[in-house]
């Protein structure tokens, strides 16, 4: 019988880069998309974001409009990954974000809409360093 104390790990075993869909959050708003996650969405320009706050979800939905509009366009963030910096959704919202959350599992529709579950992440950094002060005598 498993204790009420123990806490049961929904990060899954490691599945290699290539294979997965890798998509994280940073405490500054960050969303970093991995090439595999970029593609399931069709490869947009851009995704304009939404926010689920019963369901504790975002949204992003892809575009290729960039002039004009409220859409975040997709930086490349090197080997065809992609970042959306979504500083400004985060703090409208009051999504508050310690270190970096990976995703446990990315859905996408048949409109390419990627939906990420807040309540399902896992810590992949641990936050900001404290510093060490040196011992006194």
């Amino acid at each position: 019988m498993i204790d009420r104390q123990c806490e049961k790990f929904m990060g899954g075993p490691t599945v290699p880069y290539a294979e997965r869909v890798h998509v994280t959050i940073k405490s500054d708003g960050t969303i970093f998309l991995n090439q595999k996650a970029h593609k399931m969405m069709g490869r947009p320009m851009a995704v304009y974001l939404y926010f689920n706050r019963p369901k504790d979800l975002i949204i992003l939905e892809p575009t290729q409009a960039t002039r004009g509009s409220a859409a975040f366009l997709l930086k490349d963030a090197g080997h065809s990954a992609r970042l959306i910096y979504a500083n400004p959704f985060c703090k409208h919202f009051g999504i508050k974000i310690e270190g970096t959350q990976r995703f446990i599992d990315p859905d996408v529709d048949a409109a390419g809409r990627m939906y990420l579950k807040l309540y399902e992440t896992v810590t992949v950094t641990r936050g900001p360093r404290k510093k060490h002060r040196p011992k006194t005598d």
